[in-house]
């Protein structure tokens, strides 16, 4: 248990010491005259759309006049996590564990809303693999240790194995379109991944599921959060409520117009857009701005050993006072 909660304190120890110095955001252009700069940072895959939308449709800037929207694509979020403690990013985007470890680290931000819940499950190209208690030393890919999917993992290994920690050994970190490449080459046994690489790996011969993961963490519980900055809410109210109204809108657009949003979304996928909406459409591909089973992940992680600090006392101490949820 050490040695994990060590490896999940590393994932920090660079954006920690990098200070809290504040984000450009935080004069109002009403005040300066001078256009405000939003520094926005997400990752890739169906679960960051919402984003891709408040993109694609310039929604920010619709809710307010002067505002430079820079948007950053980076590919973990222990590096989003850096960026703000840096102050180099105002908004971001990123699966509940990252988040609960960097605001119970003091990387100064907190959750403004809830994103998205999706499909994650554990895909084997052994057929004897039925369960976790058949992995035994057998390798699964995941995008890295402290994160959403090694929580879930863990979770599971917990409630079946007995032990929240019995397969740490047996992970290869990741990212997920390179844990599809290994599954499907035979160098991994088994991904736990999500949309779209579940949907992709579920068409092809000799990948199966191990049924391991909906009993600890069911369908439509949180996976992606949006995180802003303190700096944000506190010195530019104005444009933190313009980026929630923004997200709002962008999330109805997803659950209101799906084929509008294929059309939109299935270039970055490489599907068409069809298929995109048909993922999209899918039961447990949820857009939606209510948290849902936070304080439950943040104690596991907590009581597991996942955190290097105290977890939180309440769901107060992870989000903004606009946020709705559990």
């Amino acid at each position: 248990m050490k040695r994990v909660k060590k490896m999940v304190a590393v994932m920090l120890v660079l954006a920690m010491i990098a200070g809290f110095t504040a984000c450009g955001s935080g004069d109002s252009s009403s005040e300066s005259g001078e256009a405000a700069t939003l520094t926005v940072a997400f990752q890739y895959g169906m679960a960051y759309a919402p984003l891709q939308v408040m993109k694609e449709q310039n929604l920010i800037e619709k809710y307010y006049d002067n505002v430079e929207v820079e948007w950053s694509t980076l590919n973990s979020g222990s590096a989003i996590n850096e960026g703000f403690a840096s102050g180099d990013i105002d908004l971001g985007a990123m699966g509940i564990g990252p988040a609960i470890t960097g605001i119970t680290s003091g990387v100064p931000y907190k959750i403004c809303a809830n994103m998205s819940a999706q499909p994650h499950k554990i895909m084997t190209n052994d057929s004897s693999i039925k369960s976790l208690k058949d992995i035994g030393d057998k390798k699964i890919a995941l995008v890295n240790i402290g994160s959403f999917q090694h929580i879930i993992l863990a979770m599971a290994a917990k409630e079946q194995l007995g032990d929240a920690h019995a397969l740490d050994n047996n992970i290869v970190a990741m990212a997920h379109p390179d844990g599809m490449a290994a599954l499907l080459a035979g160098s991994v046994d088994c991904q736990l991944t999500t949309s779209p690489y579940v949907f992709k790996e579920a068409e092809e011969e000799g990948i199966s599921e191990v049924e391991a993961l909906e009993s600890v963490w069911p369908s439509g519980n949180s996976f992606i959060v949006a995180v802003a900055s303190t700096s944000l809410k506190e010195e530019n109210p104005d444009l933190y409520d313009a980026v929630i109204k923004a997200l709002s809108d962008a999330i109805d657009f997803l659950n209101d117009s799906p084929e509008e949003a294929a059309e939109m979304l299935c270039e970055s996928e490489d599907v068409d857009a069809a298929t995109m909406q048909e993922w999209l459409e899918d039961d447990d591909c949820v857009y939606s701005m209510e948290t849902k089973g936070l304080m439950d992940f943040a104690n596991f992680m907590a009581e597991n050993d996942f955190l290097e600090n105290d977890g939180p006392e309440s769901i107060d101490d992870l989000v903004f006072d606009n946020v709705e949820g559990n």
